[in-house]
């Protein structure tokens, strides 16, 4: 009796489970947490992130920005590594429109809202 049949089964079931992963990995959304109460004060600290990245001159002060992380109770690991709500990642990425459609506007507009004399001054010049 040959083992061909069961070889040939047993590579179909494979496929199909490998196919099925795929499918999965295609349609699969991230999971998104609901809006948070933290929402505006991450958004704050990761514009001024993105203002020191994107922005000529600009860049975080890192004195307020340690003061104010710590203030909040926030660490690296809550702007850079946990999960986004639905609402903070829609507003980071109409940030990310503004900057790519205006870029001196955007960071203008960061600028005045967290540099120095703001409520949140995490930026300087330099």
């Amino acid at each position: 009796m040959s083992s061909t049949p069961m070889i040939l089964r047993s590579s179909v079931a494979s496929a199909l489970a490998v196919a099925s992963w795929i499918a999965f990995g295609f349609t699969a959304q991230p999971h998104r947490e609901q809006a948070t109460p933290q929402d505006p004060v991450l958004l704050s600290g990761l514009e001024a992130d993105l203002a020191s990245r994107k922005c000529d001159g600009v860049r975080i002060d890192a004195d307020h920005f340690r003061a104010f992380s710590s203030q909040m109770r926030l660490n690296h690991a809550d702007f850079f590594q946990k999960t986004r709500s639905v609402r903070l990642q829609a507003a980071l990425d109409d940030l990310d429109t503004r900057l790519r459609r205006d870029r001196q506007a955007a960071c203008e507009a960061i600028w005045v809202a967290h540099g120095p004399g703001s409520a949140r001054p995490l930026l300087r010049r330099g």
